[in-house]
């Protein structure tokens, strides 16, 4: 069945011809795009200019692959090598380009999962790889992947694999134009209904996977197949402009809450695919020479613009006007570069590219999974970066990881007789909570022991401490808490002086901040009915990528960027928390200043959000000195059994 006879334009006269408007579309796109990894607040839907990118993606290939099964002549290995040359030199250069540079700048760890982010790259796999990550695209520790924005590259490219399959099939099993229309409109709208739902209950995987993504490049063959239907040239002007509009105000409008894909991918979406079918060519901006420089080296502007601007946030540049108008311009210039050097090469033969493509494989796998650049930075820097793997030991110890506190229920069992034995001759104060609370039961053991108190400790992982304790994912661990309130205070209530309460309560703001209230309102309610007096830890102030991470290259590099990695979430609920339970809340979130190392080189915290030894002595000293804590162990020396 010949198709093109059917949809591609007759008698259009510019069809033939460049599509200047195409090129505009990816002026926009890329635009978009980098305003809002920018962070310009005005910009804050720039990120659907990947969906107007995946949009042109599918016109194009639609259009290259139909003509050419129309004219007896595609060959499938063939139209890949094609794909292969425009796409692979300038993400190999970028990738090889990188990798040099961040050798002499990333810390090992760092460079590691640099290198192993870099493979999936090269494999154009990436997309799979930060799905099984669990990071969402749009949280804080996605900004510092160099090669994050590789996921949109490695969906293309599948979709390259798979697309002329399907259209050979079609074209074989539909004998006409209505049926194949019928066929590929169905297809293209149940898959994006499908995904539509997915991303409801599937949100990470349905943003990074190509079956929840393939509809909006099935919009651009849809937009391919509907091409030549609109001739009048007023008609054409309209739908364009409206096409535009929904392309900006999507990029003006959308949040990143939003769930994308989503009903509101429908925009953008339309919105190019109106543009692409009005193929409105005779305005003066779109033909302009700006908005088709910026068209023509968008694909290199797209590969370079989020290195820059993570390499920029990685020595922690100060982000203001000045400096984002400075990167925007290193971004277009670098892109320009690669799009003259780079991109712009006419590669022939294809074996020395593959040949380069393979040696780069090889060197980012084996890179990927050792410390090659160890020798780059100061002793005192590794090993302040290593302090959570060097001192596993004693964050076991300081934690009592697998004894008293529990977060593997299959390798870890919880030890009643020990931690939760009572001292006949001091005052017993229990300690509820998850790792937050763990994470200062040391420190508490040994500065409740001074004042002649015993310390029982009942924590598990990520399970919210209140009376009716949650964890989907490890029914194990919500049965411990179980235990503790529903049997084991009910029958020592006289033996418990008192209960701490600690969390990190943040971690369950998707329950709702008054959710997360209510429940410590009614553990505080349940102790007291037993006349058990109680207070609460406040959480911790928290980082988007580890601490001793930020402490290392602070002294590396000797500047401050501790700052820059604060969790401002952490901050809204330890506020809200503070002052919604003012009578047994304990503020410990550092605000004005913040703890730096130890005299021994120490972090205060070993990860994102956990208190080391030192930083947890730092916080129970805070505790103890605090007004409320004052009184509630006073309470307590008081207290007659």
């Amino acid at each position: 069945m010949t198709l093109s006879k059917y949809f591609m334009p007759i008698n259009t006269g510019s069809t033939a011809g460049f599509r200047y408007d195409i090129n505009t579309l990816r002026g926009i796109a890329i635009f978009g795009v980098l305003l809002f990894h920018y962070k310009l607040n005005f910009f804050s839907g720039g990120f659907a200019g990947v969906d107007v990118f995946f949009v042109i993606s599918g016109y194009l290939m639609s259009k290259i692959v139909i003509n050419s099964i129309d004219n007896n002549d595609f060959v499938y290995w063939r139209y890949l090598e094609k794909r292969v040359k425009r796409i692979l030199p300038a993400l190999l250069f970028l990738i090889l380009a990188l990798s040099i540079v961040c050798f002499f700048i990333y810390l090992p760890e760092d460079y590691k999962v640099n290198q192993r982010n870099a493979t999936g790259s090269i494999l154009f796999l990436s997309n799979i790889l930060y799905w099984q990550s669990a990071d969402s695209y749009f949280a804080p520790s996605s900004d510092t992947n160099i090669f994050l924005h590789t996921w949109s590259l490695s969906i293309e490219w599948q979709f390259y694999l798979l697309y002329p399959i399907i259209l050979l099939i079609l074209s074989k099993i539909c004998k006409n134009k209505l049926v194949y229309l019928t066929a590929f409109t169905l297809l293209t709208l149940s898959i994006a209904v499908a995904s539509i739902i997915t991303t409801n209950y599937k949100a990470n995987a349905s943003f990074y996977l190509l079956p929840t993504r393939s509809w909006e490049m099935l919009f651009g063959g849809l937009a391919f197949l509907s091409e030549g239907f609109i001739n009048h040239n007023r008609y054409k002007k309209i739908i364009s402009f409206i096409g535009y509009t929904l392309i900006l105000f999507s990029f003006i409008f959308l949040k990143e809450s939003l769930f994308w894909p989503g009903g509101y991918t429908l925009l953008p979406v339309t919105g190019t695919f109106l543009v692409i079918i009005a193929n409105y060519n005779n305005s003066k901006f779109i033909k302009s020479s700006s908005v088709q420089f910026i068209g023509k080296i968008s694909y290199s502007v797209y590969l370079w613009h989020w290195p820059v601007y993570v390499i920029a946030q990685y020595f922690g540049i100060e982000r203001n006007f000045e400096t984002i108008a400075l990167l925007i311009l290193a971004s277009l210039l670098v892109g320009y570069a690669s799009f003259i050097h780079i991109e712009n090469i006419k590669f022939i033969n294809i074996k020395p590219m593959i040949s380069l493509t393979i040696i780069l494989l090889f060197t980012t796998a084996i890179s990927g999974h050792l410390n090659v650049n160890n020798a780059v930075f100061k002793q005192k820097t590794l090993e302040i970066a290593d302090y959570e793997k060097s001192h596993k030991d004693i964050i076991d110890k300081q934690l009592s990881r697998g004894t008293c506190f529990i977060n593997e229920p299959d390798k870890e069992s919880f030890n009643k007789k020990n931690c939760l034995c009572f001292d006949d001759n001091r005052k017993n104060i229990l300690l509820i909570g998850d790792s937050h609370a763990a994470q200062l039961s040391e420190s508490l053991k040994t500065m409740l022991y001074d004042k002649n108190i015993h310390l029982l400790q009942a924590t598990v992982g990520a399970t919210f401490p209140t009376i009716n304790p949650h964890n989907s994912s490890k029914p194990q661990l919500q049965k411990i808490l179980e235990y503790v309130y529903q049997d084991f205070i009910p029958k020592n209530a006289n033996k418990i002086d008192g209960v701490i309460i600690s969390a990190y309560f943040d971690t369950y703001s998707d329950y709702g901040k008054d959710a997360v209230l209510n429940g410590m309102k009614e553990a505080i309610a349940y102790l007291e009915k037993y006349g058990i007096k109680a207070i609460i830890i406040g959480q911790n102030e928290s980082y988007t990528i580890p601490y001793p991470t930020i402490a290392a290259k602070n002294m590396e590099y000797n500047i401050n960027i501790t700052r820059k990695y604060l969790n401002k979430h952490d901050y809204e609920m330890n506020d809200f928390l503070s002052n919604n339970l003012r009578p047994y809340y304990i503020n410990i979130i550092n605000t004005n200043t913040l703890p730096d190392l130890s005299s021994i080189n120490e972090p205060y915290m070993f990860d994102t959000n956990h208190a080391s030894r030192y930083g947890a002595n730092l916080i129970v000293n805070k505790v103890l000195s605090d007004s409320i804590a004052t009184r509630f162990l006073h309470s307590i020396a008081e207290k007659q059994h």
